[in-house]
């Protein structure tokens, strides 16, 4: 029997394995004594991705009584449409600024010598990313199904 990866599984362990690189780059270039504000504004978005990805799921069950039996929001009441409407873009705008963005400015920031104390927090950006795409995984199973389609 032939077990194949989607194309989406491929490039999220390949995005997985570049990001864990660019961590390890990031976290050996440490500066003396990081600014913990610095600390706080790199992981921030990530954590209100986590943040409003879990309140939407919490939104949703209380709303619903149980969770979607279909994909889309029909039947949703209104607030819980706005709730997954800015969820989703949220995490969209999270996510692209971290697949083409994010790359490209880790890049610039390893040439540049004057900018190479950014590449550390760069790496709190990335490790916290991962750390909250790895928590969402932990969602029940059709909470995921629902928001992945």
């Amino acid at each position: 029997m032939e077990t194949s990866l989607s194309p989406i599984a491929l490039v999220a362990i390949f995005a997985g394995i570049l990001a864990l690189g660019a961590v390890v780059v990031a976290f050996r270039m440490r500066p003396a004594k990081p600014s913990r504000a610095a600390l706080a504004v790199t992981a921030l978005p990530a954590l209100m991705m986590l943040g409003l990805f879990y309140s939407l799921a919490v939104h949703m069950h209380q709303s619903l009584g149980a969770w979607p039996s279909s994909i889309g929001e029909r039947g949703f009441p209104a607030p819980l449409v706005t709730h997954a409407h800015i969820a989703a873009f949220y995490f969209s705008i999270v996510l692209l600024v971290t697949i083409f963005a994010w790359p490209a400015i880790f890049l610039l920031c390893l040439v540049v010598r004057r900018w190479r104390r950014s590449v550390y927090y760069l790496g709190v950006y990335a490790l916290s990313c991962l750390v909250s795409f790895g928590a969402m995984l932990l969602a029940p199973s059709q909470f995921l199904y629902w928001w992945w389609d």
